[in-house]
């Protein structure tokens, strides 16, 4: 009995010594980082007009994943976590990014300040995932509401000057 306990303690141990080098070797492998500026020609604040209180909002709340410059935290260093982030932040901007805003066609920047404002309204965004470590990203009742009427008054100041590129509406 006593050999197969040394046995099984020598074998944690490999299977310890095997999981920190893949570990450590894992740390080389760094993914592409999101530090590009925030603000560009093409970013929202030269699409349309950017109250400072929601200025103050996006960059707080919406920047670190639909902006071109993330603000990475200290565990972003440590893999997989690194990895993780930068596929949350690709997908954060594939679905909007506020530094490119202004290349979007009216029709895109109108579904956008559409969803812009349901996501908000269903607690969505931000994501509860990044609340955990950002809680000064939380929106308290009177951001979301002016966040969402941002959203709500350019969706619809797009659509009265642009009738014909006003995408469907979902039921």
């Amino acid at each position: 009995m006593k050999n197969i306990l040394q046995f099984l303690g020598r074998q944690k141990k490999k299977i310890f010594l095997g999981l920190l080098g893949v570990f450590v070797i894992l740390q080389v492998f760094r993914p592409e980082t999101n530090d590009g500026t925030s603000y560009s020609a093409n970013d929202i604040t030269n699409a349309v007009g950017v109250p400072p209180a929601v200025k103050t909002i996006l960059e707080t709340s919406c920047f670190d994943c639909h902006s071109n410059h993330t603000n990475y935290p200290w565990y972003s260093h440590i893999q997989p976590t690194a990895w993780w982030l930068s596929d949350h932040i690709k997908e954060g901007k594939r679905e909007v990014n506020f530094s490119e805003f202004n290349t979007y066609t009216v029709r895109r920047k109108m579904k956008k300040f559409r969803e812009i404002a349901e996501q908000i309204e269903e607690g969505e965004m931000p994501l509860d995932s990044y609340l955990w470590i950002h809680s000064d990203a939380k929106l308290t009742g009177e951001q979301k509401k002016t966040m969402i009427d941002w959203a709500k008054m350019n969706e619809q100041i797009l659509e009265k000057k642009y009738p014909d590129s006003v995408p469907p509406r979902k039921h």
